[in-house]
């Protein structure tokens, strides 16, 4: 990991500055993807992966969610059947039941921390 880090960091350095109208080369913007997802599956956070490779975290984030076409919250759906417990439905077959609205709410909230 080191050496690819390296390794891309040359190559930023040999393109030059990049912002608005400038596209990073389609090569080199795969490898940086596949980079940033290797150090995310390691635990890194997309602030440390920017400061490794001189590249906004925001911009990271942003060719994350266009590749992967994620994006940060997800639909759920909420049902709510006659009784005060509450059933949650989530991606990927994620499955809440037996909790109150007090529970969702502070799920809700932990979650936004």
């Amino acid at each position: 990991m080191e050496s690819t880090r390296e390794e891309l960091q040359k190559a930023l350095a040999t393109i030059g500055a990049r912002g608005r109208g400038k596209p990073y080369p389609k090569g080199l913007l795969e490898q940086l993807v596949a980079y940033t997802v290797a150090r995310r599956r390691q635990g890194a956070a997309l602030l440390t992966i920017g400061d490794e490779l001189g590249i906004s975290w925001k911009t990271l984030a942003r060719w994350l969610s266009e590749r992967t076409g994620t994006r940060r919250f997800k639909r759920v759906q909420v049902i709510a059947p006659s009784r005060r417990d509450v059933i949650v439905h989530g991606p990927r077959g994620l499955r809440m039941e037996g909790l109150s609205i007090e529970d969702v709410a502070e799920l809700v909230r932990r979650l936004g921390e």
